[in-house]
């Protein structure tokens, strides 16, 4: 397997905690109890975390 589908695979399963947060906070904004505002701003950080650990992980193979 190469070096880049293992990062990708752990980028992925780093941010597994966080979609599980996204699912209930759009659970909560569908019932009134959080601002839909903050929806908007999920897929964002996901991403952002999604790149950062892909970026970091490129340290394991270097040594």
């Amino acid at each position: 397997m190469s070096h880049r589908r293992t990062r990708i695979r752990l980028a992925l399963f780093a941010i597994f905690p966080t979609a599980l947060t996204v699912a209930l906070l759009a659970l909560l904004a569908a019932f009134g109890a959080v601002p839909g505002e903050v929806l908007l701003a999920l897929p964002v950080a996901l991403a952002v975390q999604a790149v950062v650990n892909y970026v970091r992980s490129g340290s394991l193979y270097r040594g």
